[in-house]
């Protein structure tokens, strides 16, 4: 099987019963999807088990920036900055059209301010071997009114602007998974592990129970890694395990204005009054803003947006555009968890998003913190060290092979004029397509061109495509992770919900009762963020 197919569920389940593997991978966020794709590349056997849906947790829920973190430098992070910042053009590299080179503005209050930012910008580009083209670039004046009109240029006269890339976080895990599946992997969703084997004191499978029937499954392996991101403590325990260092969970709440009522053009990145940087983002018809990032106590897949949360978002646009949005004016939210590892004295926002490996008596591998950015590296470090306790010889891998859908050389831009030559649509469409899926937008396109809804955006192959190639089980896996049509084209959703789940009724046969449960979740689903 080398397709991530919904439709063939009990062919990958029993595939996973029979089999013995090098390696178990307990949750499909960017982490367990990095590491799936590494693993199996070398020529391991591995399996990934989710007990959600893949990128279901902070994995979906990000700025969707591959960026090395500016703010980190000041901190004296210097080791963490540089990884990102190499990173993001090796992601670049692999999947250009979910690692999109972006220009973010720093509006600055003061020529004080303005230097500091540059000296920092210098100093990062040095560190990710910039290249000239991609060098900062400052404007002032009537450059800068010309360069995003909205900016309150009585209070930033100016600002330096520099490259970061635009991702898409959900479907950048997606792609990863499909290239550990093509390698020779195995990735199940909504199958949650329930307990640990042992042989001899020693790890050697896990107990996993599907989320859509009730089955339970037993899954042989040599070696367990937990990649769960903000669940490994409670995975841990499986093993008996209280693991070496505590977590923090850090809340990071982003909130949805229509782009009509904030017409921003560029991505910026501001500082509140607190001086956290919040990021502003124009995307399709829409600017999202956040993060926030707070401590937070419970392990939620969906935590709760307070209202006071949005009114903090809120402020970054009052004061750098001088619009004075309301919560009337947010039309969706995310939140997602980030796991942070503890540090005696810090708060949230000072701790490290440095990553660590825990290995038990038992053989029993954890990977805790690290950043989006910086999955690979991750990956490559835990499956290093999961080859060494399995006693494991593999054979060298091109880790710069393109993921899904990345095997092309044009722009982003070509890519969907090339589309609208063969099937006629809008430009905005096209863009839209490929910005999902690459080089793969043909293959969409072929299993069906037309409008779901007129205006919407999203093509009837699309469904078949979520379902059959990327394993969605739901129609909040559909609109959520695999469109993106929730977050990205939320003023569609309800047109949109009824007719999605009779597309994806036809291919997954679910009975009138099913049908209509699902739209009735994911209605309920999208109340609760709006």
């Amino acid at each position: 099987m080398t397709v991530l197919d919904a439709t063939a569920r009990d062919v990958t389940l029993a595939s996973l019963a029979d089999e013995t593997f090098d390696l178990i991978i307990i949750g499909g966020g960017i982490t367990g999807a990095g590491i799936l794709r590494d693993a199996s590349q070398r020529g391991l056997k591995v399996a990934l088990l989710e007990a959600r849906d893949f990128s279901s947790g902070t994995s979906s829920k990000s700025t969707k920036l591959i960026h090395g973190g500016l703010r980190y430098l000041a901190q004296g992070y210097v080791g963490l900055v540089r990884e990102g910042a190499l990173e993001r053009k090796r992601v670049h590299q692999i999947a250009p059209h979910l690692a999109e080179p972006r220009w973010l503005m720093l509006p600055a209050r003061s020529t004080i301010e303005w230097l500091k930012y540059k000296v920092g910008v210098i100093a990062y580009e040095a560190l990710g071997e910039i290249d000239g083209k991609d060098r900062h670039f400052d404007v002032a004046g009537g450059d800068l009114a010309e360069y995003e009109p909205l900016i309150d240029r009585s209070k930033y006269p100016r600002a330096c602007v520099y490259r970061e890339y635009l991702t898409d976080d959900s479907r950048l895990v997606l792609a990863n998974i499909r290239a550990g599946i093509e390698a020779g992997g195995i990735a199940a969703n909504r199958l949650a592990v329930t307990g640990v084997m042992k042989d001899y004191g020693r790890v050697n499978g896990v107990r996993a129970r599907c989320g859509l029937t009730g089955a339970d499954v037993i899954v042989k392996g040599r070696g367990v890694i937990n990649a769960a991101g903000p669940w490994v403590e409670s995975v841990a325990k499986f093993d008996g395990l209280i693991t070496p260092k505590s977590l923090v969970l850090s809340k990071g709440v982003h909130i949805v204005v229509s782009r009509e009522k904030l017409p921003l053009t560029q991505m910026m990145m501001t500082i509140t009054k607190d001086k956290r940087p919040v990021f502003m983002i124009p995307r399709g018809e829409v600017v999202y803003i956040g993060t926030t990032d707070s401590r937070y106590e419970r392990k939620d897949e969906w935590p709760e947006v307070l209202p006071e949360e949005i009114d903090y978002l809120l402020k970054q646009p009052a004061e750098y555009c001088n619009l004075h949005l309301t919560r009337d004016d947010c039309v969706t939210t995310w939140a997602g968890l980030r796991p942070l590892i503890s540090q005696s004295g810090k708060s949230t926002r000072e701790i490290s998003r440095k990553d660590e490996v825990w290995v038990s008596e038992s053989g029993f591998i954890t990977i805790a913190g690290g950043k989006l950015t910086g999955y690979r590296k991750m990956a490559e470090d835990t499956v290093d060290r999961a080859c060494e306790l399995i006693g494991c010889r593999v054979a060298p891998h091109n880790r710069d092979e393109p993921l899904p859908g990345g095997d092309f050389s044009q722009s982003t831009e070509s890519l969907a004029l090339d589309l609208t030559q063969t099937w006629p649509m809008p430009e905005e469409r096209a863009q839209r397509l490929v910005s999902l899926y690459g080089a793969e937008s043909r293959d969409v396109l072929a299993f069906g061109d037309g409008e779901i809804v007129p205006g919407a955006g999203l093509v009837e192959g699309e469904i078949h495509w979520a379902i059959t190639r990327e394993g969605a089980q739901t129609v909040e896996d559909i609109l959520y992770r695999r469109t993106r049509a929730a977050y990205y084209e939320p003023s569609r959703i309800e047109s949109l919900i009824e007719p999605v789940a009779k597309l994806a009724s036809k291919t997954l046969k679910w009975s009138d009762e099913e049908q209509r449960a699902q739209i009735a979740a994911m209605r309920a689903r999208f109340s609760e963020d709006a």
